[in-house]
């Protein structure tokens, strides 16, 4: 991630995923953990906006800010279900894409119209 894009991500994504103790052990770790999902999030996004060009280089732009903070509270809350494609309990029951994001997330990227290289 940038600087710019990590100055204005990062302090929303801590309000957001605080700080736990028990979970990340010191604060180092969790911004650690808050600027992985930061960046996974932002790759997911570029894969999907951008199939046909190589968008390692780009800069997600601000409209999906919002999106990409929502990605990391779902990627964050999946941790301990990471592979689980089905659940159901007491008649709920639940399905998740491959990589665990929610359909209703995903339908918020479309996919810029290229040619494949």
């Amino acid at each position: 991630m940038t600087n710019e894009e990590l100055n204005i991500q990062l302090p929303k994504l801590k309000l957001k995923i605080p700080y736990d103790e028990d979970i990340f052990g010191n604060t180092t770790n969790w911004e650690n953990c808050l600027k992985d999902l930061l960046d996974d999030s932002k790759f997911i996004a570029l894969e999907v906006l951008f199939p046909y060009e190589d968008w390692e280089c780009y800069v997600l732009p601000k409209k999906y800010y919002n999106w990409q903070l929502r990605c990391c509270i779902e990627k964050y809350n999946l941790a301990d279900k990471q592979g689980l494609t089905n659940y159901s309990e007491n008649s709920l029951s639940w399905s998740k894409l491959t990589d665990g994001l929610s359909n209703d997330l995903m339908s918020k990227l479309t996919s810029k119209v290229g040619v494949p290289k």
